[in-house]
């Protein structure tokens, strides 16, 4: 479906689905859109059946450039008034970008979030281990499989008292902090890992606190860090650039 054609079948009734529900968004919200869907009534309006339908061919005729030289603009569009011309034409370049944003709608930064976020595994293994702390560990990794992500939290905080350098153990904490909501103590737990600058969860931990950063509507701190994900050519590269062609659109 080319450009013309969107506007033409919403106002013939034809569109449907997240289709319609899209073009009625940015119906409501952009005021360029909303300018066409009006300049195309006028058109509909302005001319006899017979005409819309030439336009509408003659508008294809123009977008479609490899087929200029098989198509020929119907005769009895060309014997219309010049003005008529010129307002197809106008809207054929007003609408360039209507079918792009149909098929990419802008994301806030609520939606970017869910569209990506997601908690990390539990990949780390840890053997029975004969202490209290030990156990406890144990406990709170049963409940992070189980997604009981608060009382979860309960039992990385008590080990984190402890046993504080044990990067693996913040990163589990910081992703059950975002579980629960808590943006602002997650970020606090990612950084430690980043500043520490010498464990195997730097990686995971830009990735999560750039969601952190997303949610919470910190986008520059978001775009520095995907950027760095990026750089380094890291396991996330491919998510990192997802995630900026949608912040940044």
């Amino acid at each position: 479906m080319d450009n013309f054609e969107v506007i033409e079948k919403y106002i013939d009734g034809e569109l449907e689905g997240s289709e319609l529900i899209n073009f009625e968004k940015l119906l409501s919200t952009d005021d360029d859109i909303k300018h066409n869907y009006n300049l195309s009534l006028e058109i509909n309006n302005s001319i006899k059946e017979d005409d819309v339908i030439a336009l509408r061919e003659t508008m294809n005729y123009m977008y479609n450039e490899e087929e200029t030289k098989v198509r020929r603009i119907p005769t009895v569009f060309a014997k219309r008034k010049v003005y008529y011309a010129a307002a197809s034409i106008a809207l054929l370049v007003a609408t360039g970008g209507i079918v792009q944003k149909l098929a990419h709608p802008d994301l806030d930064n609520n939606a970017v979030y869910e569209k990506y976020y997601a908690p990390y595994d539990a990949t780390v293994t840890y053997r029975s281990g004969n202490t209290e702390v030990d156990r406890i560990l144990l406990k709170a990794l049963e409940r992070y499989e189980d997604r009981d992500f608060e009382n979860a939290l309960v039992l990385f905080e008590e080990v984190v008292s402890s046993h504080g350098d044990d990067m693996s153990v913040k990163l589990y904490t910081g992703i059950s902090y975002m579980e629960e909501e808590k943006y602002q103590k997650a970020s606090t737990s990612f950084s430690k890992i980043i500043v520490n600058n010498d464990n195997l969860f730097i990686e995971q931990a830009k990735w999560y606190l750039s969601m952190c950063y997303i949610k919470t509507g910190s986008d520059n701190d978001a775009v520095y860090l995907l950027k760095e994900l990026i750089n380094e050519q890291s396991t996330y590269t491919d998510k990192a650039n997802k995630v900026l062609r949608d912040i940044e659109n």
